[in-house]
């Protein structure tokens, strides 16, 4: 009898916890986020609104060019370059310029030649060539003009400027995003890190 009764006690255990196991019911959660990224982009325009087309070169003369880099209403702070190309015989007539001068200094010879507000600074030289740029980086709808004015010192004499020369400057503008590369702290550094980028192959001058 007592074999009996103990096990109709197992068997009623057993079905009590095949139902609690059965009901048992667990506090679980789920969640699941999107992370849209937008694609952000640099876009400048390189303007001249004052060149006056065959401007002549004499001794003396002040001529109106006025390069202004542009950053795009829709597009991100950028740094901004320009590459001022000069044609052989321009850089001839530079050089005996600076020779008949006695002036060393490529920097003084570009500041003798070309007016500016802005105060760029060189930050590479080539044999034809001068790569500025400008402090800080400008952000979206700011623009900045890099020089104003084409000086010929009038040191410079007829004998220089020869008849059938080819005087060309062209100008290139380059930008890069500032984002990565600006510091508050130190403006010339994150300046120079974003030529550097830019201009991989470029001597920077400090």
């Amino acid at each position: 009898m007592k074999k009996k009764t103990l096990a109709m006690l197992l068997a009623v255990c057993l079905m009590a916890t095949a139902v609690i196991g059965g009901s048992l019911a667990y506090f679980t959660d789920t969640d699941t986020k999107t992370n849209t990224f937008t694609v952000g982009k640099v876009d400048i325009t390189l303007t001249e609104d004052k060149w006056v087309e065959d401007s002549k070169i004499i001794p003396g003369a002040t001529i109106d060019k006025n390069p202004t880099i542009t950053v795009a209403e829709d597009s991100e702070t950028a740094y901004t370059f320009m590459k001022v190309e000069l044609s052989q015989d321009f850089v001839a007539l530079l050089t005996e310029y600076a020779e008949a001068e006695g002036i060393s200094d490529p920097k003084a010879v570009i500041e003798a030649w070309f007016t500016t507000s802005t105060s760029p600074k060189i930050m590479a030289l080539g044999a034809d060539y001068v790569i500025l740029g400008v402090l800080s980086p400008k952000a979206a709808g700011e623009s900045v003009t890099y020089f104003d004015q084409v000086k010929v010192p009038a040191e410079v004499t007829q004998e220089m400027i020869k008849a059938d020369g080819v005087y060309t400057i062209e100008i290139t503008a380059y930008a890069i995003q500032a984002e990565g590369f600006y510091n508050e702290a130190d403006k010339q550094a994150s300046r120079q890190a974003a030529f550097k980028a830019l201009f991989p192959d470029e001597t920077l001058i400090p």
